[in-house]
C-alpha cells in the first residue's frame, strides 16, 4: 500500500480549511467543508493507494459539514463511488435529495458524481473507499439503487466494512504485486453489494407479486359465482388501477381471467365430484359457479379436463 498523511497540526489556523480541500482532492474525494469557526479547525487525513483505489482514514476533531459541490466535481479527475463507513462519531448524509442517518459500522455509498452533503455534529472518525467508476462495469446502472440508503443485512456489507477496517490498519506494506490483489478483492466485495441491491430488489419484487395474486385469489373465492365479477371490481378492493393488476399478472405469466376460470372450473369439478346424484343439475353448477350458459361450461370444462361435467357427476 502506498500511505500518505496530512494533518492540519502544523498549518496556520487561518489557511487549515483551504489546506483540508485541497487535501481532499489528492485522495479523490474532493469536497468543500464548513466549519463554525475555521481557526480551530483539527483533522488528520491518511491515504492508502491500493492499485486505482483509495481508501481514507479522515479524522476531525471539530464538528463539521462536508459538501460536495458543482465546483469540487468540476476537479475530479477520475469519477469514483464513494463507500463511506464512520468508526466514531455519526452523520446526517444527503444525496439527491435522500436523507438518512449514519451511525458507526454502519457503510453507505454515495456518488462522487453528484453533490452530497455530510453534517457533523461532533467529531468523527470514518473510512472512505473510492472506487473508480471504471472497474464497476456492468455494476454501475445499480448505483442509483443505493445511494444514501440504509443497507440490508447481508454477508456482503459485512465483509467490505470488515475489509476496509482491516486493510486501514495493517501495520505491514504488501508488496507491489500484492496492490492489485487486493484491489480486485475490494472491488469484488463492491460488486457484490451493488449486485445485493438487484437481487433485493427481485426479492421485494417476488413477494410483492405473490401477495397480490394471493389477495386476488382470496376476493375470487369470494365472489366467483357472480357472472359480472370483473378486474375493476377486484381493482378496486386491491387498491391498484386495472391496467397495474394486468401488468402484475402478465408478469407471472397469467390473467385475470385465467386466474377466474380456473377457480370456477375447479369449484365445478368439486361439486360435480361431491353433489348427490339427481339432487342438481349440470346446469344449475355451471350458474353457481358464475357460468351464464351451460353450453359454455360444460366446453370450458372439457377444455380443462379432457371429460364431459355429466361424466364426472357420474363417476361420483
Amino acid at each position: 500500500m502506498i500511505y500518505n498523511r496530512w494533518s492540519t497540526s502544523h498549518i496556520e489556523p487561518k489557511l487549515r480549511v483551504d489546506f483540508w480541500r485541497d487535501a481532499s482532492e489528492k485522495v479523490k474525494t474532493p469536497i468543500t467543508p464548513h466549519v463554525l469557526v475555521p481557526r480551530d479547525f483539527e483533522a488528520k487525513l491518511t491515504t492508502r493507494g491500493l492499485g486505482n483505489l483509495a481508501l481514507n482514514h479522515v479524522q476531525v476533531l471539530t464538528p463539521h459539514d462536508v459538501q460536495s459541490t458543482r465546483s469540487d466535481l468540476s476537479r475530479t479527475e477520475q469519477p469514483c463511488l464513494l463507500v463511506e463507513l464512520y468508526l466514531q462519531g455519526s452523520a446526517d448524509v444527503t444525496q439527491r435529495n435522500r436523507s438518512i442517518r449514519v451511525v458507526p459500522g454502519e457503510p453507505f455509498v454515495l456518488d462522487g458524481r453528484r453533490e452530497y452533503r455530510l453534517d457533523h455534529r461532533h467529531p468523527v472518525s470514518m473510512l472512505a473507499l473510492a472506487v473508480p467508476f471504471a472497474a464497476l462495469a456492468r455494476h454501475e446502472g445499480n448505483v442509483d439503487k443505493l445511494i444514501a440508503q440504509h443497507h440490508p443485512n447481508n454477508p456482503a456489507v459485512h465483509l467490505l466494512a470488515a475489509q476496509m477496517k482491516l486493510l486501514s490498519t495493517w501495520p505491514i506494506t504488501p508488496e507491489a504485486a500484492e496492490f492489485h490483489r487486493l484491489s480486485d478483492l475490494l472491488i469484488g466485495t463492491v460488486q457484490a453489494v451493488l449486485d445485493g441491491a438487484t437481487d433485493d430488489e427481485s426479492k421485494g419484487a417476488l413477494k410483492e407479486r405473490s401477495f397480490l395474486k394471493r389477495r386476488l385469489q382470496q376476493l375470487i373465492a369470494q365472489a366467483y359465482a357472480d357472472p359480472t365479477l370483473a378486474p375493476q371490481v377486484v381493482s378496486a378492493k386491491l387498491g391498484i388501477s386495472v391496467r397495474t393488476l394486468h401488468a402484475r399478472l402478465a408478469g407471472d405469466g397469467t390473467s385475470f381471467g385465467a386466474e377466474l376460470m380456473a377457480h370456477r372450473l375447479d369449484r365445478s369439478y368439486q361439486l360435480l365430484r361431491t353433489t348427490r346424484r339427481n339432487a342438481v343439475t349440470i346446469a344449475e353448477i355451471s350458474r353457481r359457479c358464475g357460468f351464464v350458459s351451460a353450453a359454455h361450461f360444460s366446453r370450458c370444462f372439457r377444455a380443462r379436463f379432457g371429460v364431459a361435467p355429466s361424466d364426472v357427476m357420474r363417476c361420483g
